[in-house]
């Protein structure tokens, strides 16, 4: 009798334990480990922004004109150490998907250092990665931006799926998992 019991103690305790799972373990932000443990999903995400921003050469652009792709867009600053010594990691991941994901940092640096930052990109990256630039800083509002430097991952339809705030490694596998995810699901 004593071992029936315990074994019904036994069974309920599995079936309350796998039910009580949090909600973080699920979805995109099960990746939120390793280098990627600063990520999160917000329950309801700001729209893709439409802010105008330019591009290296001064021409005016914005996000939208990336739809269809995987985006991962990072919005920095030359005056913002995490954000320069993610970069390199940024760059590596363009590399590493090529063009299957579109990885596109936005600065938010003045008119003033623009060049600086363009100098700054190239080299840190490899030359990887284009310069896009909103010295207005508005972009920073329009995603809600609680700190520098923000990544966020959008799929294909422009949904955002996660985000991360501070400075990552987006060079390793933990960041591979989540984007490869992200290219294999049909995430809303």
């Amino acid at each position: 009798m004593a071992m029936l019991a315990f074994a019904g103690i036994a069974i309920l305790y599995v079936l309350f334990a796998a039910g009580s799972k949090p909600a973080e373990t699920q979805g995109m932000a099960r990746f939120a480990t390793g280098a990627m443990h600063r990520l999160t999903v917000m329950p309801d995400p700001p729209p893709l922004p439409q802010r105008a921003i330019q591009d290296a050469q001064g021409r005016i652009t914005n996000l939208r004109a990336f739809s269809g792709q995987v985006l991962v867009v990072n919005l920095w600053a030359t005056w913002c150490a995490p954000c320069m010594e993610e970069m390199p990691t940024l760059g590596a991941l363009q590399r590493r998907f090529g063009g299957r994901v579109r990885v596109i940092p936005v600065n938010v640096d003045d008119t003033a250092h623009l060049e600086q930052a363009k100098q700054e990109l190239a080299r840190l990256t490899q030359g990887s990665l284009p310069l896009y630039n909103d010295n207005s800083r508005g972009i920073l509002f329009d995603v809600n931006a609680p700190g520098m430097p923000v990544t966020i991952i959008y799929a294909r339809r422009g949904r955002e799926v996660a985000r991360l705030v501070g400075g990552a490694d987006w060079s390793g596998d933990d960041a591979a998992r989540l984007i490869e995810a992200v290219l294999a699901e049909d995430v809303r």
